[in-house]
């Protein structure tokens, strides 16, 4: 039934050690051991009836009978709160590996819809727990199963094989419909997806949406993968309803025939009633156990290991573009940033063609040009998303590919034109980078954010959300670069921050003109008021430097 394999992919995904799992099925089997026990003590209580026994032996039966729920219980409460530790502890587990895994291969978006990671982020998460779970409840319940008929053998092996070939032939025709069901669960979570992919569009712009009238185009695209996803839901239920509904007859069938056997077998001298009750207790726990099997393990566990499978998609994805780190641990960086004939291959073509250029500490450097210039790849070179294919970019003289992840971090930030806020307070915004409050708050003041801050209601406790102009565009902006200084960078990389229009800083030019005295501006602008504050400008065309022009 592929239970190895299933097990493998909770490993892979969670790291779980294979004997904390072992433990836990030996812990299900005991437990459904312990269910075992009452029809011994019931077959007993009816052998003291038949046979003449004495009151006492009743009750040593029924304190055998009581011990042996007693055993069941604690078991199973051992079990509940060993599967309670596990599921917390892979929930956070998991969210947590998946949110270091996206943001460290970004381009995972490229290959993996939104809506299915969102889904595999906050719903696929709950649900791998179980894997483990269904797994050992399945291990359990099969081996129950095979110590059911080892008893029926010993009492008779004509009563152990039809009651094999009855459940053989049941569990054959669960496992069929178990297949088909997973297949079309697959299918109904991949339209699921498909479906949240366009109400996340609609949710983040409804505004473009409405004002461009293209509803009702989203609405096709939303109507198309809902039909889809109902062809595989309704496929699903039918499965579950033949197993439900049309496979049971077979157990009922087998149950009847066995019993009439058995009958005759007691009528005839060669059962005792206390062996018939035993074997009737036994085969009611076959059938039972049998769907369980189906309801509680096999069904179920198609539906989970699908859910496993697509986290684990997500996990296996490796950005190809990723840049790796060196060792060289120097932290006293002054600053200055040099192109030496970069030359980048993108997409099977060029979009830098021997770029060479200089930014120098205490300088604001403007590089500009045109859409499709190369600008782009020189800020995401710098940000270490893409490697170059020739040439050397350095920093004060050594490869930045040489640096540690460390050092590189804390002396190179980036602001970009759509700056990340937390929908949190202003504090806690800020304390994603520095906690120090003497040190936000100085940051924020150099930016000139502090007047504005001091006028909202709560000053620095005020809860920033998206669509609420709690912070203006420009103030956002001032507030990304307020925590590229509380990285203490030495390089600031501007990537087309605005200075007029909708976005506003308008002391922009002023701001850099302060952050220069300290840092290493590189600004990728096209800005006619920025440009003219730079102390050096670098135009690009095609992806080739055009000219360089020092100022000062």
């Amino acid at each position: 039934m592929g239970f190895v394999r299933k097990l493998k992919t909770m490993f892979e995904i969670t790291g779980e050690k294979a004997s904390t799992v072992f433990w836990y099925i030996l812990a299900h089997i005991a437990m459904e051991g312990a269910l075992l026990l009452p029809p011994i003590a019931t077959a007993g209580i009816i052998g003291v009836l038949t046979t003449g026994g004495t009151i006492n032996e009743i009750f040593g039966w029924a304190g055998f009978y009581v011990a042996s729920y007693i055993l069941y219980t604690s078991i199973r409460t051992a079990v509940y709160r060993k599967y309670e530790r596990m599921a917390k502890q892979y929930h956070i587990l998991l969210q947590r590996k998946l949110m270091e895994h996206i943001v460290k291969n970004d381009g995972i978006f490229d290959e993996i819809s939104k809506g299915k990671i969102i889904a595999s982020c906050t719903d696929d998460v709950r649900w791998v727990v179980d894997v483990t779970d269904c797994i050992a409840m399945a291990t359990s319940k099969l081996t129950k199963l095979a110590v059911i008929f080892v008893i029926f053998a010993v009492h008779d092996i004509w009563v152990a094989i039809v009651a094999v070939l009855v459940d053989t032939i049941y569990m054959i025709l669960m496992n069929k419909n178990v297949r088909n069901y997973s297949k079309h669960f697959d299918g109904s979570r991949k339209y699921e997806d498909k479906a949240a992919d366009v109400l996340n569009q609609v949710l983040k712009n409804p505004r473009q949406i409405k004002a461009m009238n293209i509803l009702p185009a989203m609405l096709r695209k939303y109507d198309n993968a809902a039909r889809k996803w109902l062809e595989q839901y309704t496929s699903r239920r039918r499965d579950r309803e033949k197993v439900y509904v049309h496979d049971e007859w077979m157990a009922y069938l087998g149950k009847i025939i066995l019993y009439i056997m058995m009958a005759v077998f007691v009528i005839n001298g060669q059962m005792t009633v206390e062996t018939l009750v035993l074997l009737i207790s036994y085969f009611e726990q076959v059938v039972t156990s049998t769907n369980e099997l189906w309801r509680d393990c096999l069904r179920p566990l198609a539906e989970y290991s699908v859910q496993a499978e697509r986290i684990k998609k997500i996990l296996s994805y490796t950005q190809k573009s990723e840049v790796e780190f060196g060792d060289l641990d120097n932290d006293y960086i002054k600053g200055l940033v040099e192109f030496k004939n970069v030359s980048l291959n993108r997409r099977g073509e060029k979009s830098l063609k021997h770029v060479s250029f200089k930014a120098r500490p205490n300088e604001i450097t403007a590089i500009i040009g045109p859409k499709g210039a190369g600008k782009t790849s020189v800020v995401q070179l710098l940000a270490r998303i893409i490697k170059v294919n020739s040439g050397k970019i350095l920093i004060d003289g050594e490869s930045i590919y040489d640096y540690s992840r460390r050092v590189y971090n804390s002396n190179v930030a980036g602001v970009s034109p759509d700056s990340f806020v937390m929908e949190a307070s202003i504090r806690d915004n800020l304390a994603l980078i520095d906690k120090n409050r003497k040190r936000q708050e100085a940051a924020c003041a150099r930016v000139g954010l502090s007047r504005r801050i001091s006028q909202l209601p709560q000053g620095y406790n005020t809860i920033v959300k998206e669509g609420e102009e709690v912070l203006f565009e420009g103030d956002k902006q001032l507030l990304a670069i307020a925590r590229a200084l509380l990285t203490r960078a030495e390089i600031l990389v501007f990537d087309e921050v605005s200075s007029v229009g909708a976005k506003a800083i308008p002391n922009l030019s002023a701001i850099l003109e302060d952050l220069k005295q300290d840092h290493t501006i590189i600004l990728v602008t096209n800005e006619t008021e920025l440009v003219k504050g730079a102390d050096r400008v670098v135009e690009m065309a095609g992806g080739k430097v055009v000219w360089t022009l020092r100022k000062r």
